[in-house]
């Protein structure tokens, strides 16, 4: 079960994302028993938003030491996380040319080769 609270009269869920250490994820207050071994941060929100049906929500992040308090309205508007990234190596390799690829000649290059 849920925690809840009150906000403009509006039910809003408490829950907890937290870093577990060993690599995993968990979350708290969407059930008596929280939900472990989620593999990442994002997996985390994706459980949260999809558990709770997208309702307004207050979510404590804690992530080593690191403590965040969020707000979600209604269906979850805010992007709690930046869009996944290209690696910096394979953006670079498409910069390259003649030969060898960029990264190539940077690693040969700070290598002393």
């Amino acid at each position: 079960m849920a925690s809840y609270g009150e906000w403009a009269g509006a039910a809003i869920v408490r829950l907890q994302i937290c870093h577990d250490g060993c690599g995993t994820w968990s979350v708290c207050g969407l059930s008596p028993k929280p939900a472990t071994d989620l593999p990442s941060l994002s997996a985390s929100i994706d459980y949260a938003r999809r558990e709770c049906r997208e309702a307004p929500a207050t979510i404590e992040l804690m992530i080593d030491g690191f403590y965040a308090v969020i707000h979600q309205e209604e269906g979850w508007p805010r992007q709690l996380l930046a869009p996944k990234a290209e690696p910096l190596w394979q953006a670079a390799d498409e910069i390259g040319g003649r030969g060898h690829r960029f990264c190539e000649r940077l690693r040969h290059w700070l290598r002393g080769e």
